[in-house]
């Protein structure tokens, strides 16, 4: 048969046919569209299918078996550290389960598999601690017993919280039982966090805050706060240089493929040569002896010099850090601990107090060891503020109240250079005085900062319910009501016709250019991330009726937030949606969880809860966050974490901060509350539409508008409408009807309409507006 042939043309007809009713056929099935964001599982309570007596016996046993098992294991870890020793095996419980991996890619997940954290070591060194030295153990530090601490370490975190399990809980009032919550809530952050900041923010504000004060602890101590610092620092360095040192002599051991030629450059590793090789080969039957097997016999050897790896050479210091000796050898005496100077504690206690948190070194009869260097700037502040307490009280008050304000404008600067920014401003309301710490003007946004450098004591973080309330009272509930009687004036003062209100005089900006007040709390301390969940605290009572919360957080979370985000709009926007979500939502997590959140959501959370009495727990959303901080922190550089946004929205965001017209930060932060999946869907659904009106603009009638209807929870719409050059005399008319056809669903307040002009690609809109539907309610 010929290749031109017409039964060979009508068979490829017919065949080309088939196919396209296949593509068009598979056009039709409807696709299960797939969510970019995080996805909510809702997870029943496990005890909610069991009655009450059944409940009351599960409680009583956990708490009496807490009890018993923390006793058990004090004693077994007791008996290991006099047998075996100790600083050896503390070392390599801390370069197994505290070190993580970085390469090009970044730091690795903080979060390990093995489950041994940095509170369990300080829980071991602190029992290492009572002990007198010339009854610590010597014998050498077996995998095994290595394994047997690490799963007691554990194991006792676990029975401690079991431990306070009471069954008289049961019996008590509603708020009881939330007070109650908020204590375990708060012991678990106290026992086991550690982070209150990336690191370079720690030491960083430490520095800022305590070099004020250097000459005075210098004079006292023999050294002074930037020379403590500094030391830690250094410190720090020198050992994770250490350790990467060693990971990378142990992976070109493990890269040796014959199992003779590992044990001899193991042996020339250690010092020694290939005589002793050779005789400890034939100890072993190199000949039957796997590589795999070989390699770990030699590592558990390796590993009885872990405790090399942590040992303080004060000469090498004082040369890095450019300091007398004297000085380093102050710092070293100030911050360590002998063996049995902590013989009279109660072990019990080292679980929310434990004196090792202030003084990480271990003073011992063959030098200073520091296994946890990173474990003084876990508690700075507390560390460093009881120094300077014992010298100048009342100028450390003043000292952190005035660092604060000074830093939290720093900060809204550098990220908003055009903005005007007020502190301690002083404004009467009837015969009362008020001042607010900050307030900063941002194209037609007015954002209050208060600012609360109070500490938060001990017993608070312990537990103690009276100190948990007034700390909240001071550094949550007082900030919110001062920054609230503000907003409210101001609002009041948009409408009134005062011009003679004294107010009006102290604000660099006309009040009728303000459209939008927000507001925001900014501690200096962490507060157990309870910060973040203001809704806790309302079934305790502790919340008054009339309260209108805002979003608070510590200063380092207030600065990565200034930091990450890209397009200045979204800052302003992720405070609006937090301050919308505060108190509407329970959700258990960290400041840094709820920006995790608002990378995939821009935190339009609305049609993800359909029950608004549920825990949302966002924890582990930070993580990509957390692994560009801490990466940028070892010198490693990733892409930095931003929102998902389409490409369109983008474009439309640098237009808006290029014009800079009025109320550009408004339009912006309405794009912001369409949701990532809706963005993109819109954009394709746009694209097609562009085809559509090329064909068919001459045709009147023709489909030129896409409309995003939003879903229930948001009074927010938007309007597209596209034209070409040669209607674009009618470009109103259309602009009319889709600002009707945005505000026709009852619960669509605004609408956004936003024109384009598809025969010129030279801006990313060419109209864009805000319409209201002013008897929506």
């Amino acid at each position: 048969m010929s290749r031109h042939s017409k039964s060979r043309r009508d068979a490829k007809k017919k065949k080309a046919k088939k196919s396209r009713n296949r593509l068009k056929s598979n056009n039709n099935i409807a696709k299960k569209p797939i969510s970019s964001g995080p996805v909510m599982t809702m997870m029943e309570n496990p005890l909610s299918g069991i009655t009450d007596e059944q409940r009351k016996e599960l409680i009583s046993e956990l708490g009496k078996n807490g009890k018993d098992k923390v006793v058990e294991i004090f004693e077994s870890l007791n008996d290991v550290l006099r047998q075996y020793d100790p600083i050896t095996l503390i070392s390599i419980l801390s370069g197994y389960g505290l070190t993580v991996g970085a390469g090009e890619g970044g730091v690795q997940s903080k979060e390990l598999s093995g489950g041994l954290n940095q509170a369990h070591v300080e829980l071991f060194q602190a029992l290492a601690l009572q002990i007198p030295e010339n009854e610590l153990g010597a014998l050498p530090v077996t995998p095994d017993i290595v394994q047997n601490v690490w799963e007691k370490l554990t194991e006792i975190s676990y029975a401690f919280k079991c431990s306070r399990m009471n069954v008289e809980l049961l019996e008590s009032s509603n708020i009881e039982m939330a007070i109650n919550q908020i204590q375990e809530l708060i012991r678990s952050h106290t026992q086991m966090v550690r982070n209150w900041g990336f690191h370079s923010q720690v030491v960083g504000i430490s520095k800022e805050i305590y070099s004020h004060f250097d000459g005075l602890i210098q004079n006292k101590f023999g050294f002074s706060a930037t020379n403590a610092i500094d030391f830690f620092k250094v410190l720090t360095d020198h050992i994770e240089g250490n350790l990467s040192e060693r990971f990378n002599i142990l992976s070109d051991l493990k890269s040796t493929k014959k199992p003779y030629d590992m044990l001899v450059k193991y042996h020339e590793l250690i010092g020694q040569g290939k005589e002793e090789a050779d005789r400890f080969s034939k100890n072993i039957d190199i000949n039957n002896i796997s590589q795999k097997n070989l390699f770990f016999m030699l590592l558990s050897h390796f590993d009885l010099g872990m405790s090399d790896y942590y040992f303080v050479d004060s000469d090498e210091l004082s040369t890095q850090l450019d300091l007398d000796k004297d000085i380093v050898d102050n710092v070293l005496n100030h911050f360590s601990y002998r063996f049995g100077d902590l013989g009279g504690e109660k072990k019990e206690f080292f679980f929310l107090e434990n004196p090792v948190w202030k003084r990480p070194i271990i003073s011992s009869s063959s030098g200073y060891y520091c296994v946890l260097p990173q474990l003084f700037f876990s508690f700075v502040l507390n560390t460093l503020d009881e120094i300077v307490e014992g010298i100048d009280k009342n100028s450390l008050h003043n000292r952190r109240a005035d660092y604060l304000e000074s830093k939290i404008e720093e900060i809204v600067k550098k990220r908003f250079p055009e903005s005007q920014v007020v502190s301690g401003l002083k404004w009467r309301l009837g015969e009362a005085q008020y001042e607010t710490d900050l307030i900063a003007f941002i194209d037609s946004h007015a954002i209050i900062i208060e600012a609360k450098s109070q500490k938060i004591s001990r017993p608070a973080l312990r537990g103690a319910p009276d100190r948990i309330k007034r700390h909240l009272e001071q550094i949550l509930i007082e900030p919110g009501i001062q920054s609230s009687r503000l907003e409210q004036r101001l609002n009041e003062l948009r409408v009134q016709d005062a011009p003679d209100d004294p107010l009006l005089t102290k604000i660099p900006v006309d009040i009728h250019s303000i459209n939008k007040v927000l507001r925001v709390s900014v501690s200096l301390e962490d507060f157990a991330t309870l910060q973040t969940n203001l809704r806790l605290f309302n079934d305790a009572g502790w919340i008054p009726n009339d309260f209108a919360p805002c979003p608070s957080m510590n200063l380092a979370d207030f600065e990565t937030l200034f930091d990450f985000l890209e397009h200045p709009v979204q800052i302003i926007h992720y405070l609006l949606r937090r301050t919308e979500l505060e108190g509407k939502y329970k959700f258990m997590g960290d400041e840094l969880d709820y920006m995790g959140l608002y990378i995939t959501t821009l935190l339009n959370v609305g049609n993800m809860v359909s029950d608004d009495k549920a825990e949302i727990i966002i924890s582990g959303m930070s993580e990509p966050l957390d692994k560009y901080y801490m990466s940028k922190d070892q010198g490693i550089l990733i892409d930095k974490p931003q929102p998902k946004v389409s490409p369109l929205f983008k474009k439309i965001f640098r237009k808006l901060e290029e014009r800079s017209n009025p109320r550009w930060t408004e339009i912006g932060c309405i794009l912001n509350r369409f949701p990532p999946d809706d963005q993109s869907n819109l954009t394709r659904y746009i694209k097609d539409l562009s085809r559509l009106v090329n064909r068919n603009w001459q045709v009147d009638g023709h489909k030129n508008i896409a409309v995003y209807r939003p879903p229930e929870s948001s009074e927010y719409a938007l309007a597209v409408v596209l034209f070409k050059e040669k209607n674009r005399d009618r470009r109103y008319e259309f602009i009319d009807h889709a600002s009707a056809l945005g505000l026709e669903p009852e619960h669509v307040r605004y609408c956004l309409i936003i024109a384009i002009n598809i025969d010129k690609d030279d801006l990313p809109y060419h109209y864009i507006a805000l319409a209201e539907n002013r008897d929506a309610e």
